[in-house]
């Protein structure tokens, strides 16, 4: 509870988001105090919209998945969070409608048994 609460935002924000995700150590799943989880969350909530999202050719945070199978998989993850009953803080939906891009997307309000938690989503 006694944690630089910023510095944990800004180091979340690279374990979770590099490689959009797919990579085998990115910590999607954030265990926060209670008694600092509101000033956590709402700062993370705010650093993850400022995320540009699109070609990683431009100047951008976060590209495409890396192929459809990933995409669909991804995107199938997002409705089975918010089917089980987890609150979406941010994101959770495609970007356009071409590529494979998806928002930056943070959960609030998960179970420990939610698939969401339980699984490798790699994405």
């Amino acid at each position: 509870e006694d944690a630089d609460i910023d510095n944990a935002v800004a180091q979340m924000q690279v374990g979770l988001f590099l490689n959009q995700g797919q990579c085998c150590v990115a910590s999607s799943r954030i265990y926060v105090h209670e008694k600092v989880y509101d000033e956590f969350v709402e700062k993370t909530i705010k650093e993850t919209q400022k995320r540009k999202i699109g070609d990683p050719f431009t100047e951008v945070d976060q590209g495409p998945q890396q192929n459809k199978r990933q995409f669909d998989k991804i995107l199938g993850y997002l409705e089975k969070g918010k089917s089980a009953g987890a609150k979406v803080l941010n994101g959770g939906n495609r970007v356009g409608d071409k590529g494979y891009y998806v928002e930056s997307t943070i959960f609030g309000d998960v179970d420990d048994k939610m698939e969401i938690a339980t699984d490798e989503i790699f994405g």
